[in-house]
């Protein structure tokens, strides 16, 4: 029988030892993407357009649309399937065109009928791009998620979660080898959109190479006349309402205000199993936990409108986290499995960005709001959220 110093002393060592596995992982993570070759544009979807399966050598008579049993784990021995899928890596190159278009965007999948649902939900409003933001898979390999995204393979740009990261090694490399990853943050333009993915699980202070990344994409994206919108990704949310996740202070007080003085449109989140959609809000420089809401109107904003929107979409099929309440700061809040689609209007001399979050119970709209900005601002060097009035 052991004593009690015996006893705390295990747990002590077995701590110890969590924390290693979880750093070792971390730096595996980080080491394991840049070591890649890097490409002109950093990130993902360098390759070209392949119509392979999104499964070599699986067997014709084997279900691709069912989860797979975990492997039990055993001692010293954890037998984890992890296939690389091809061709999900999109290719932007000769898709960036003036046009109209829209996008899906959810986070916190699993592999659950629920994530089966918003896969179909999505594949039936017939999106251009895919945005999956975060916690892809829960399980020890990545398989049953690529199965179960497959539909919309070649329209897929990830963003990469806690689960994703720390799961181990070889579910990352799924990951990066089946998206072409050359880092864990990434930038692209399409249909006049600049997509400016980051990755919150990955160093990202002040000085930080992200940090670095990010500043100088955006800079250089002020100045590009072909750009109407600037959308971000990011896992980790920078605000929420009361629910089993806070928002993340370290990342919004670097960030928030780089994101408003380079007048980015719209954040999108997860890591919080609802849906939140803030008024457009702009950084409290006295207490960042409260932002400034510039409008509270729940709808309908235009170029007049400073302030950054911000969306948590952790509704990709992973069981709800409760909210407890409703911040101050947010215009709508609900938890119901679905996506946002986000519809870019390129008129002219008005575009149009338009957000609909859509129930997987018959493509319910739930939640709407819209966007409206004239061209002509980009070309007298007016920030797209600056306040013109």
């Amino acid at each position: 029988m052991l004593t009690l110093y015996q006893k705390i002393a295990c747990i002590i060592g077995f701590s110890a030892i969590f924390l290693v596995v979880s750093s070792n992982i971390l730096v595996n993570y980080e080491q394991t993407i840049q070591a890649k070759p890097g490409k002109d544009n950093p990130g993902k979807g360098q390759g070209k357009n392949k119509n392979d399966n999104a499964r070599d050598n699986q067997p014709k008579d084997e279900p691709k649309d069912e989860p797979k049993d975990e492997p039990k784990d055993e001692p010293n021995k954890i037998q984890v399937e992890t296939d690389i899928y091809k061709g999900f890596a999109f290719d932007t190159d000769g898709n960036n065109v003036s046009k109209s278009f829209n996008f899906a965007a959810a986070g916190d999948f699993g592999c659950t009928s629920n994530t089966r649902k918003t896969v179909e939900n999505m594949k039936k409003n017939d999106p251009e791009l895919v945005l999956p933001l975060g916690d892809l898979s829960y399980q020890k390999s990545a398989n049953c998620w690529f199965d179960m995204i497959s539909p919309l393979k070649n329209k897929i740009f990830i963003t990469l979660g806690y689960h994703d990261v720390i799961d181990g090694q070889a579910k990352l490399d799924q990951f990066v080898k089946s998206f072409e990853l050359d880092k864990p943050y990434y930038s692209f333009d399409y249909g006049k959109v600049h997509f400016l993915v980051m990755a919150s699980e990955s160093p990202f202070e002040n000085g930080s190479a992200q940090y670095n990344f990010v500043k100088q994409d955006l800079e250089e994206t002020t100045n590009k006349k072909d750009v109407n919108w600037i959308i971000v990704t990011s896992y980790k949310p920078f605000y929420s309402s009361p629910s089993k996740h806070t928002g993340e202070k370290e990342l919004r007080s670097v960030y928030h205000p780089l994101f408003e003085k380079h007048g980015v449109d719209l954040v999108l989140h997860a890591h919080n199993h609802n849906y939140q959609r803030t008024y457009p809000i702009s950084f409290n420089l006295d207490d960042g936990s409260e932002p400034i809401v510039k409008h509270n109107f729940t709808t309908d904003y235009n170029d007049h409108t400073v302030g950054t929107i911000f969306a948590i979409v952790g509704t990709g099929g992973e069981s709800f986290y409760p909210l407890d309440g409703t911040a101050p700061y947010m215009a709508t809040q609900l938890d119901r499995f679905g996506f946002l689609n986000i519809e870019i209007d390129n008129g002219n001399p008005h575009t149009l960005l338009t957000g609909s979050f859509l129930d997987n119970t018959g493509s319910e709209i739930r939640d709407y709001f819209t966007i409206k900005k004239q061209i002509q601002t980009k070309d007298a060097n007016i920030l797209p959220n600056s306040d013109t009035e």
